[in-house]
């Protein structure tokens, strides 16, 4: 049979009659027939036909011809229900269908919502290992996880789903959204779309669903961050993160972040099944949160990633990204957000609203501005090697030195130390980098213990037979000022390692973390590695640029 030419007789048969609905009847047919043969063709024609339906539907309708547009309804859900099983969209605008339309969660905000969806459809075809969604508060994006997740398990019951959120008001409200589609089939289509997929087993104490048969690792488990991980949960459907920072105040914590962020790199991401699919939503509160944090290492990892932060107020037009109608009113409007953007600090509308984390304004060492080098010049040897030692003051602090190749004026960062062990470890590692390297003069920083320090050193180096200039110094001026002045010179004299050249647990990419990550502010928790390269900075000021002259002495 020739279905391109049946498609086309078809048409031709409802252009003569508009509403001749035993034609579109045919057609969605011919869709379901040619499934067999060419899938996503017989798809694509099928949201080709929902489009005359929706024609006829309309002009019924305006006909007053209810009883035929009741059968057009009728029609377009068939249609919606053809294609809920692989199309999200699809499943969306089936799964409440009928629902009267300030009732809908889907199709009054479908015009944002679908650049969305289309990425959660990536997941489902497998074109996908990670997405990353940001958006700002009550524009849909938890209800747009929960149904997600809902698609999933009604495809693949015997899959399991771990959902993660902080605190258990979060985690109990998605997993009573999840349950309320399941449980109410009057005003949900959840068991159209798929009959087979029975709600068998809930547990609101363990916040646990499951389809289809009872399983050790249910369909659906929804747990705290800070919850017992152990044996009890495992991801092979999706892993989903939902709104891992509680909100402003714990992300200005930079150590709340860091411990969040070792449960879930720890522990939490460890419960996906290789293969799994991890998405994450929320706020972009810090640059420190975890959601900066798993970009950073799905991209390292090589995974497929998508990343979309969508702010409240459009970069160029300063208009809503998010306006919908909501029970007859316009609502998120672009005067909604500009009142926002007024009453609210700069700090926080940027972060909530406009998903640029609060410190990222103020980064005094953005990564993308540093120079990289591949390889040092090979035409000419450097004119000295030279390091920096910042020791460490308290026990928090790390021992810096950065090891430069000044070759003109210009400054390769040969290798680093950073380390926060005791002296006792830090002392013979000073000296081995400076001997490996070759370094001829270092000056350490003398504050408090400095001084001794540069002589253990230096004694290491002696009994070594290693020669190097070593000397201590001492600085009178304030650290952030330091930093600040020194930054200019650091962005165009500076040349760092390519990410290539060293490994990303290595002490050159924390050293580098340090640095990309220090704020104007100065409130991080470390900032011994950039205030490293300030004292080398300060140290080779003097000397770069400067040129060499020869002069006549009998003038």
């Amino acid at each position: 049979m020739n279905y391109l030419k049946l498609k086309q007789k078809i048409y031709e048969a409802i252009e003569r009659n508009p509403l001749d609905r035993s034609a579109y009847e045919e057609m969605f047919a011919v869709c379901r027939e040619y499934e067999k043969i060419d899938f996503q063709t017989a798809h694509a024609w099928n949201h080709e036909l929902r489009n005359h339906i929706s024609w006829g539907l309309r002009m019924t309708v305006s006909c007053q011809k209810f009883d035929e547009a009741r059968e057009f309804d009728d029609l377009m859900f068939r249609s919606l229900l053809f294609g809920a099983q692989h199309f999200f969209d699809d499943y969306l605008q089936a799964v409440e269908y009928g629902k009267p339309l300030d009732k809908k969660f889907y199709q009054p905000r479908r015009h944002y919502l679908r650049r969305y969806v289309d990425a959660y459809q990536e997941i489902l075809d497998g074109k996908l290992d990670f997405l990353s969604i940001s958006m700002p508060k009550r524009a849909g994006k938890s209800q747009l996880g929960i149904n997600f997740t809902n698609m999933l398990s009604g495809k693949y019951p015997d899959r399991a789903t771990l959902m993660e959120g902080t605190g258990d008001d979060l985690v109990k409200s998605f997993y009573l959204g999840c349950l309320e589609y399941l449980t109410l089939p009057s005003d949900y289509h959840f068991y159209d779309i798929f009959p087979e997929s029975k709600l068998v087993q809930t547990n609101a104490d363990t916040k646990i669903i499951n389809l289809l048969h009872k399983s050790r690792f249910p369909t659906v488990m929804c747990r705290s961050i800070d919850a017992r991980q152990v044996g009890l949960s495992e991801a092979t459907n999706l892993l989903y993160l939902d709104d891992c920072v509680e909100g402003r105040e714990e992300a200005k914590n930079r150590q709340r972040l860091d411990d969040k962020w070792e449960v879930i790199s720890g522990d939490i991401i460890g419960r996906a099944i290789e293969g799994t699919p991890i998405v994450i939503c929320g706020t972009r509160y810090s640059l420190y949160d975890p959601i900066g944090h798993l970009q950073e290492e799905m991209q390292k990892q090589g995974k497929r990633c998508k990343i979309i932060e969508t702010p409240a107020l459009d970069l160029v037009t300063d208009e809503s990204n998010f306006e919908y109608m909501r029970e007859g009113r316009k609502v998120f409007t672009t005067q909604y957000f500009r009142d926002q953007r007024e009453m609210l600090s700069e700090e926080q509308f940027e972060s909530e609203f406009q998903q640029k984390p609060f410190e990222a304004k103020g980064i005094l060492f953005p990564e993308k501005s540093l120079n990289r080098y591949f390889e040092l010049p090979i035409d000419r040897d450097p004119d000295s090697i030279v390091a920096v030692c910042d020791t460490a003051d308290t026990g928090d602090d790390f021992c810096a030195m950065p090891i430069a190749a000044v070759y003109g004026s210009e400054v390769y960062i040969v290798d680093v130390v950073l380390d926060d062990s005791v002296p006792e470890v830090t002392k013979p590692e000073c000296a081995k980098a400076l001997i490996d390297n070759k370094v001829v003069a270092s000056t350490f920083e003398s504050n408090n213990a400095g001084k001794y320090f540069a002589r253990d050193v230096q004694q290491i180096l002696t009994d070594r037979k290693y020669v190097c200039n070593i000397r201590t110094k001492q600085t009178i001026s304030n650290k952030q000022t330091r930093i600040e002045f020194a930054s200019d010179n650091i962005l165009k004299k500076f040349y760092f390692k390519d990410p290539s050249l060293y490994a990303r647990n290595s002490q050159y990419a924390a050293f580098l973390k340090q640095v990309t990550t220090y704020t104007r502010s100065g409130k991080v928790p470390h900032d011994d590695a950039p205030d490293s390269l300030a004292l080398l900075e300060n140290e080779l000021r003097g000397l770069i640029g400067n040129t060499v002259e020869i002069m006549d002495r009998r003038v």
